[in-house]
């Protein structure tokens, strides 16, 4: 269960409302993650899990979702993406300066796992045939 203890900021992309918090894990760790709708858990968060560094992780579940929810043209979804990842990307540069400025920060826009999720977005439903659960991504 996830504590959610300062909401840093709220926004609407989309039709996904999605609100900033810093917050401690089940285990007492403090992150910092975006919450669609106000849910319960984030679909990423950075964890202080290293004594000098920060752990990025991701819901796939929640992602998948939000994949399946979406009524948008691809042509949307790029745009509605790089609304995205603009908006995450300055909530942590704020969070880094505030809750986590003695540590190296593991950022979402410099994450590998970005354009898979971004592919898998823009492009969720457009070939029928194939099996969505293959998060594979080919060049």
């Amino acid at each position: 269960m996830v504590s959610k203890n300062i909401l840093v900021d709220s926004a609407l992309i989309g039709t996904v409302h999605f609100y900033a918090y810093v917050f401690n894990d089940e285990n007492g760790v403090i992150g910092f993650g975006l919450f669609p709708n106000d849910g319960p858990q984030p679909i990423f968060y950075v964890l202080h899990e290293k004594k000098t560094k920060t752990t990025l992780r991701f819901n796939d579940e929640l992602i998948l979702w939000i994949c399946q929810q979406s009524q948008f043209s691809t042509q949307e979804r790029r745009v509605l993406f790089k609304k995205f990842l603009e908006y995450s990307s300055s909530l942590e540069q704020k969070v880094a300066k505030l809750i986590f400025r003695d540590l190296k920060m593991a950022y979402l826009a410099d994450s590998r796992e970005v354009v898979r999720y971004k592919r898998m977005y823009v492009h969720y439903g457009e070939d029928k045939t194939s099996d969505r659960k293959d998060h594979r991504v080919y060049s």
